[in-house]
């Protein structure tokens, strides 16, 4: 794709959804070689989209196409995991492990998911960690994080959709995936896109609308700040008690 080759509009958000379930699909083939591949191939992926929108200045347009790749990519790794079954765990870094974590929080309601003790400091070194990335590859490195956490929360999303109980397949198909979480998406995407400016700017020289890349940094903040605070207050209060009713946990 050449530099100065749009990719507003419908063109543009057709290619993210079919590199979301492309990448997905020859990622997890990869795995088979190396668990480390399956991020890094969807991250090679979508680099190219984000690379292109920012190269023309289109930070809006870059965060359209970065979550409509994480969606199509999300629901292509449930669908595979609730078809192909819980042993595709072994291909995914983190998988079974934060698999078996959320379904102990789920029998018992204890665990960093819903717990502020537990979960605000790991959250906010995983931010740092994510924005210093961001910050010195452009994105890249902030995109292939954003890679391994998807995957994982997908997986585990695949397998309590195997696990409901009969008339219950609705409440993980909703409630899988948290209304947290969903913000905490949106938020690394913005807080990603912003951090990868400075480089575009300086370096390529690319002009931004400030007050576009304001907004986005005030988006990122307002949903990040969300997650916390739903995290740690309705996740115990509903979510939990929801899925402990749907879910078979053996």
């Amino acid at each position: 794709m050449r530099p100065d080759l749009p990719l507003k509009g419908v063109k543009g958000c057709l290619l993210s959804l079919a590199t979301g379930v492309i990448s997905t699909l020859v990622g997890l083939l990869l795995s088979n070689i190396s668990k480390f591949a399956f991020p890094l191939v969807m991250t090679i992926a979508i680099y190219p989209i984000y690379y292109l929108d920012l190269r023309q200045g289109r930070s809006w347009e870059a965060s359209k196409h970065v979550l409509l790749w994480a969606l199509s990519s999300s629901i292509t790794l449930i669908l595979l995991t609730a078809l192909l079954g819980e042993g595709i765990g072994e291909l995914i870094l983190h998988g079974t492990s934060y698999k078996q974590e959320m379904l102990d929080w789920i029998k018992t309601g204890k665990g960093p998911e819903g717990d502020p003790r537990l979960f605000i400091v790991p959250k906010l070194r995983e931010i740092a960690i994510f924005s210093v990335l961001c910050l010195f590859s452009a994105g890249f490195l902030g995109l292939f994080l954003g890679s391994f956490l998807l995957n994982y929360m997908n997986y585990y999303v695949g397998c309590i959709i195997i696990h409901a109980r009969p008339g219950k397949l609705w409440v993980p198909l909703i409630f899988g995936w948290p209304i947290y979480a969903i913000l905490r998406v949106v938020g690394y995407v913005n807080l990603g896109i912003v951090l990868s400016v400075p480089i575009f700017s300086k370096i390529l020289k690319v002009e931004f609308d400030e007050r576009q890349v304001k907004r986005q940094l005030y988006l990122a903040i307002l949903t990040i700040a969300l997650d916390f605070i739903l995290k740690g207050t309705v996740a115990n209060l509903v979510y939990q008690p929801l899925l402990r009713g749907a879910i078979e946990l053996g």
